[in-house]
């Protein structure tokens, strides 16, 4: 899959990094994956939550499942449905890229800066590590940071690792590959084309 051309990497930077990879025997599709997944390549959209799985056609299927498995007794829980779950979930926001709809709080704007990309920097310093024992941070800042010196980019990190002090790394890491043994084809049709894994899937 080498010559698989991505519509989201600068190429001249995308060959190179990719050798790069290969040479660590690391998977460049999977750091491509991890890349997405945190809105690093492809768009990332905040959108209400009613525009997915909250619109009026999904409320209406909803209501004919919760009739259909409580019987009798479907107008309590309905209720419950609406009034625990249904108006609390309408004030939140979904982020959205290519391979994720994670739900947001009301008021994300007080998530750390750069988020997502900090992230993919987190779970891609787990991956490189596992396949070649070190973190290879002179790559990862290559990735996220091209313009940065490698003791800048490593700085940079130190000041926020913390953040990630209360994290699952290998757990992490283990549900990424996961989902990537078993979805492979279609990741790789997403990152070649743009269209979103999740679109089939949307409301």
């Amino acid at each position: 899959m080498g010559g698989r051309t991505t519509v989201f990497l600068d190429m001249a930077m995308d060959v190179i990094i990719r050798e790069e990879i290969k040479k660590l025997k690391a998977d460049p599709d999977f750091v491509e994956l991890v890349m997405a997944w945190h809105g690093e390549i492809g768009a990332t959209t905040q959108v209400p939550f009613a525009q997915e799985t909250q619109s009026a056609a999904h409320q209406k299927k909803i209501k004919r499942w919760t009739r259909r498995d409580f019987g009798t007794k479907w107008k309590f829980y309905w209720k419950v449905i609406l009034n625990e779950c249904w108006n609390g979930r309408r004030k939140m926001v979904v982020e959205r890229n290519l391979f994720r709809l994670a739900p947001r709080g009301a008021n994300p704007n007080h998530r750390p800066p750069k988020e997502g990309r900090w992230n993919a920097i987190f779970d891609l310093r787990n991956y490189f590590t596992k396949i070649d024992s070190r973190p290879h941070m002179r790559l990862l800042g290559l990735l996220f940071y091209p313009e940065q010196e490698e003791d800048t980019f490593i700085k940079e990190w130190d000041r926020r690792k913390d953040w990630f002090k209360d994290e699952n790394g290998a757990e992490r890491l283990i549900r990424l590959e996961l989902f990537y043994k078993y979805n492979r084809e279609r990741i790789l049709e997403t990152l070649a084309t743009g269209f979103p894994f999740y679109a089939k899937w949307e409301s």
